[in-house]
């Protein structure tokens, strides 16, 4: 390979390793933007069901008599696909209300009853699963109960849609690649034939072939061709002149 194509290649690399880091970062883009999504989706869940029980608790209602937060959790579960189930549990440890009616009564991990004694909310992962969880108190300021969501997090098959949207996104990044690099290489080749034009402006005078008008400029390059042509021309016709006197010293023998 001859050392502008290897110039080309090295650089067409370059351009398709940048295309590729590009491309990286587009993805790790929406992984996080998918990530504040769900966060958001998180807090506005616990926000909004620990609200609705403190405000009931301060009506004056015991935990045990809020069964208008039974039809709060299921709406809620209604309006996010991902959402398995929510459960509000009371702080002696069962379950008073929950979207899977067979948790009803029953009593919650020894975990649950643990996060009580914090503020902050919490999270756990199991498999194709993860749960978040808050506490909420009562007038006093005390943990009156806990509530726990668990959401999938198994993979969504694609839809139709989704795939011709890739498949969109796909072309368009081959497309820019192909343009990417059909750029990078009239950009090198603009480069090179305006690096290596003294080169061949010198080559050319060295061959004896007249140069372009617009190489008519004189560089130290081709001062230097010229010099050497001329002595060439100096050699040759020197040679011609020998030869001439030795012809002419053999016709008169």
């Amino acid at each position: 390979m001859t050392l502008p194509g290897r110039i080309h290649a090295v650089v067409q690399v370059c351009v398709l390793a940048l295309l590729a880091a590009l491309l990286l970062l587009t993805q790790q883009a929406e992984r996080t933007r998918q990530a504040d999504m769900e966060a958001q989706l998180d807090g506005y869940l616990l926000r909004s069901l620990r609200t609705t029980a403190e405000n009931f608790l301060s009506t004056g209602l015991q935990l045990e008599q809020m069964e208008a937060l039974q039809g709060v959790i299921e709406r809620e579960q209604a309006s996010f696909a991902r959402v398995v189930a929510i459960d509000v549990y009371a702080a002696s440890g069962s379950v008073l209300y929950s979207t899977d009616v067979d948790s009803r009564g029953r009593p919650v991990p020894d975990d649950w009853r643990r996060y009580l004694a914090q503020e902050q909310p919490w999270h756990a992962e199991s498999l194709m699963l993860r749960q978040i969880g808050q506490r909420f108190d009562n007038d006093l300021g005390q943990a009156a109960g806990g509530i726990v969501i668990t959401l999938s997090t198994a993979p969504v098959p694609q839809t139709l849609e989704q795939w011709k949207q890739k498949g969109q996104q796909g072309l368009q990044w081959l497309m820019l690649a192909a343009l990417a690099c059909l750029v990078a290489w009239a950009c090198v080749y603009m480069g090179l034939k305006f690096l290596l034009r003294p080169y061949g402006n010198a080559a050319r005078i060295l061959q004896g072939r007249p140069l372009a008008q617009s190489d008519a400029q004189t560089t130290a390059l081709t001062q230097a061709a010229l010099r050497q042509r001329g002595q060439w021309q100096a050699m040759q016709q020197g040679c011609q002149q020998s030869m001439k006197q030795l012809e002419e010293l053999d016709h008169e023998a």
